[in-house]
């Protein structure tokens, strides 16, 4: 592989797929999930490598194709192999018996990055669900120290991911932003997990905490297009609320006091009462009719 192996994703991952299958790892580790992994983290890892791994694509063609379509149809059977129920079993058997305490996979910052590259493009098209399988299968594959912007795109996907419990996903993307926020390894994923961070706070109801996040993304980042937005957007409803809260309650007055004075416009009559103080009755003035008007009658 050249240098531009380390430019384009889709050679990086060519180049990854050719080792593991040289190296005899079995289809979990070819995908790069545990061997529990679901259905849908099966199909999302595969999608993921597929998207970069195709034979068809420009950067694959030439000298790289013959190479591409060998990755791609082993990664191909590997899907067609664990999404099968009965089939799955049967390769399960086979393969070596994990050791009970066997943790999670080897960690492959190559491999992650190739996740990170598919989740970006499902973050952009609101795949929530998607970009959260992936996002958090590159995190495993990224070890320690952790990756700063897989943690803080991981944290907003969850976030978003109308699935998940709103209570704990709101709760687990605050622990992650947090932690992407004091570790402070990679300044631009810090400056979006603070602007993450407002988003959330003004989601959530913690307004004084709104802008603070945002100062502190453009402190890092004064580029930072939605930060920009966001903070416009803010002072301009705050400036609004305090120009008109004044005058909302002057009005508010104002109409509270004509509907009294006309109230009491209105009822400030003296009742008809006895010299002892007992409210006599009055009887009541019938007004003339429309023909008593017209012919004089009843005056």
């Amino acid at each position: 592989m050249s240098s531009a192996a380390h430019e384009n994703p889709s050679l990086v991952a060519l180049k990854t797929t050719l080792e593991r299958i040289s190296n005899g790892v079995d289809h979990f580790e070819l995908l790069g999930v545990p061997r529990n992994a679901t259905d849908e983290q099966v199909q999302a890892a595969f999608v993921s490598l597929a998207r970069v791994l195709h034979p068809d694509l420009p950067a694959l063609r030439g000298e790289h194709r013959a190479d591409a379509t060998r990755a791609f149809q082993a990664l191909t059977r590997a899907r067609l192999i664990l999404t099968d129920p009965e089939r799955r079993y049967e390769y399960i058997q086979t393969l070596p018996e994990e050791p009970a305490d066997a943790g999670p996979l080897e960690p492959n910052p190559e491999l992650a990055r190739i996740q990170m590259h598919r989740a970006r493009q499902l973050l952009q098209r609101r795949d929530w669900a998607s970009a959260e399988i992936i996002l958090r299968q590159a995190d495993a594959l990224f070890g320690e120290p952790f990756d700063s912007e897989c943690r803080s795109e991981l944290a907003w996907a969850l976030y978003n991911n109308p699935a998940n419990d709103e209570l704990q996903r709101a709760e687990e993307a605050r622990q992650l932003l947090e932690e992407v926020i004091e570790a402070r390894t990679d300044a631009a994923a810090v400056a979006q997990a603070h602007y993450y961070m407002a988003i959330w706070c003004k989601l959530e109801g913690e307004v004084p905490k709104v802008k603070q996040h945002l100062d502190k993304c453009l402190a890092i980042n004064d580029k930072h297009v939605e930060a920009q937005r966001e903070l416009r957007l803010f002072e301009r409803r705050r400036s609004t609320s305090t120009s008109l809260a004044p005058s909302a309650r002057s009005t508010s007055k104002g109409r509270r006091a004509s509907k009294t004075t006309r109230r009491a416009s209105s009822t400030n009559v003296e009742p008809a009462t006895t010299s002892s103080g007992e409210v006599r009755k009055v009887p009541l003035q019938k007004k003339p009719s429309l023909l008593e008007r017209l012919f004089g009658k009843g005056t």
